[in-house]
Parts: structure tokens; sequence; C-alpha cells
């Protein structure tokens, strides 16, 4: 491992990258958090609770970013919806309802737009 660059990876793993969760099944079924950057695709985790995939997340956005690194790939910026603020990926799809949906369109809704 090019140590130069494992410190770059660990320097722009720190910017302030939105982190996601939700509520997922296991193939057997077992419920399990996922906790994801959208800037990142790629970059997820899971864990029993959301802590401990926001955790698992923590520790392998470095490594995520080294291997893009690596490989000569453009690291995106963090696009933030909520500064420093980590948000349940429920909460964001609710947010995002709330801005697009008439007030007369009940919330859980899908919208669809038509040409």
């Amino acid at each position: 491992m090019n140590q130069q660059m494992w410190q770059q990876a660990e320097k722009l793993g720190n910017r302030p990258y939105q982190m996601m969760t939700f509520l997922d099944k296991t193939t057997d079924g077992e419920p399990v958090y996922v906790a994801l950057i959208p800037e990142l695709p790629g970059c997820h985790t899971h864990g029993d609770t959301i802590d401990e995939a926001l955790e698992m997340l923590n520790e392998v956005k470095a490594e995520f970013i080294y291997f893009m690194l690596e490989d000569r790939l453009a690291i995106p910026e963090p696009q933030l919806l909520n500064t420093g603020k980590r948000i349940n990926l429920g909460d964001y799809l609710d947010n995002v309802v709330e801005r697009v949906a008439q007030p007369q369109v009940p919330r859980g809704v899908f919208l669809t737009h038509e040409a």
C-alpha cells in the first residue's frame, strides 16, 4: 500500500460526506441497516444497528477512496444536504417529497410526471 496515497485517501475521507441509512433485509429475511455515501457510488456497508452501519462506513470510506485514487478516478466533492448532519434515508425522501409535492398530495405517494 502506498503510504502517501493512503494519507491522501484519509484526508479526502475526512471531508463532510453525507451518510445515509435505511433498513433492509438480508437474503435470509433478517433486518439489517445499510449505510451509504451517495457521492461515492459503491461505498456502502451494513450493520445490526444504525450506529454500527455508520461506524463501519467510516472505517471503509478511506479504503474505498484509496482504491479510487489507485485507479486514477476522480474523487467526488461532498454534496451536503444538511451541513454536518447525518440523516436517515427515509427522512431524506420525506424531505424531497415535501419540497416537490403539492399540499393536497398525501405523503408517501409516488409522484410521476407525464409528458
